[in-house]
């Protein structure tokens, strides 16, 4: 039996660039793990893959990343791998925060750990792109930079030294309805990356904080926006929305964030968190 423990992600900055031929985006982000995990038990079966998630009966389908994970590596393997899998949900599902793409790379890392298999990180790499653009990140976690759609990776070092108050509403939100939203404002001229540049000149990560989906967001969600100046109210300088969203999170000094959570509405989900080094983590 295996425990994997699954962080949360942040995106510190979120640029769309251009819309792909593929129905993609080219975009440029910073991402960063926080100390919100999932955690999947993982356990040898007889014969077949079972999910279960305590609380969240409508993730256990075989279409859950999870299941989807172990499927790959069954097939890169040519092996049959049986396994029963305990999810533990506690990263807010659909909520911009790369919960379900979490539980897939632990998902990579600890199918290949139950049963001793003969993969590289580069032959993990290459199965996770192909769930989810946000999968690869969560193998390696920590601090990146995400080009591309988001899947080729370049770790960085950034300042670790800050609290975060992450507030999420309580809804799902549709990320193809919102990068399609997004890219009406689009020219069809791809734009200029300047990520590079703004690291270059960043001595924190208060000054990278960016997403060009937000403004498309709140104005579908204007919830959103509510979180956005309740935290604001509350004495958060450094807001933003993290990914397609909805969840929002501010950047505050060390042990301000329980007091700033603290005077947020009981009817959001707030959580205290801290960035990571890390990625998955395997008892």
């Amino acid at each position: 039996m295996l425990r994997v423990h699954a962080p949360a992600k942040i995106n510190l900055h979120l640029r769309v660039l251009a819309r792909r031929d593929d129905g993609y985006h080219d975009l440029e982000t910073v991402l960063q793990a926080v100390d919100l995990f999932d955690r999947l038990i993982i356990r040898k079966a007889r014969s077949e893959i079972s999910l279960e998630v305590p609380g969240f009966a409508d993730l256990e389908h075989d279409s859950n990343l999870i299941v989807r994970a172990v499927r790959c590596v069954e097939q890169k393997t040519g092996r049959t791998l049986p396994a029963a899998i305990r999810l533990e949900k506690n990263i807010p599902v659909a909520a911009g925060m790369g919960g379900g793409s979490s539980d897939a790379a632990a998902a990579l890392l600890g199918i290949r750990a139950l049963y001793g298999l003969d993969l590289t990180d580069e032959d993990l790499h290459e199965l996770a792109a192909t769930l989810g653009a946000d999968v690869p990140f969560f193998l390696i976690g920590g601090t990146a930079v995400g080009e591309g759609i988001g899947q080729r990776l370049t770790p960085v070092q950034l300042p670790t030294d800050y609290s975060l108050v992450l507030v999420n509403p309580g809804f799902s939100v549709s990320t193809a309805t919102i990068f399609r939203n997004f890219s009406k404002t689009l020219t069809g001229t791809p734009r200029k990356g300047t990520l590079w540049w703004t690291l270059e000149r960043s001595r924190g990560v208060e000054r990278l904080l960016h997403n060009d989906l937000q403004p498309v967001a709140e104005e579908l969600y204007p919830e959103i926006s509510d979180v956005r100046r309740a935290l604001e109210i509350a004495g958060a300088e450094f807001v933003l929305m993290t990914g397609s969203g909805p969840t929002v999170f501010a950047v505050v000094e060390l042990g301000r964030a329980d007091k700033i959570a603290g005077r947020m509405s009981g009817s959001w989900n707030c959580f205290s968190a801290r960035p990571v080094k890390t990625g998955i983590v395997i008892d």
